[in-house]
């Protein structure tokens, strides 16, 4: 029976950390901010207004994702780092592109708002699952 704890605390946090690196410059104005929040119909004075609540519930939902996805790698058992990365890719294929497209169908958002959000979410769980492997 697989034990519901984990003894890679130290990976799980840095895989969170590297999530919440990621996304900060994935949606700043070096990378895709400026398109994302133009794509999104989000005005900046109302980002700004919700940030620090908005940051903490992607805090969390990223330490969830880290956890999860060391679940998954514990299951999976790689043999090796880039093992470790299919594994995310696979997830991510599986479930976060297909959720998302079925949701950017059914909510008539743009596509390429979608593409910015899943290109975050690949990257973010390759790096996630490289660093979960390495410790």
């Amino acid at each position: 029976m697989l034990e519901f704890f984990t003894n890679n605390w130290q990976g799980i946090v840095l895989a969170t950390v590297a999530s919440m690196a990621i996304g900060t410059l994935w949606y700043s104005k070096l990378m895709f901010g400026v398109q994302w929040q133009k794509l999104a119909k989000l005005k900046a004075k109302d980002m700004k207004k919700g940030m620090p609540k908005a940051m903490l519930v992607m805090l969390v939902m990223a330490f969830v994702s880290a956890f999860v996805l060391q679940r998954f790698l514990v299951i999976s058992n790689p043999e090796d780092i880039l093992s470790a990365i299919k594994v995310a890719i696979w997830l991510w294929l599986g479930f976060v592109l297909t959720y998302t497209l079925g949701n950017v169908v059914f909510e008539k958002r743009p596509l390429q708002l979608a593409v910015i959000n899943l290109g975050n979410q690949l990257i973010t769980l390759c790096v996630m699952a490289a660093i979960l492997y390495s410790f």
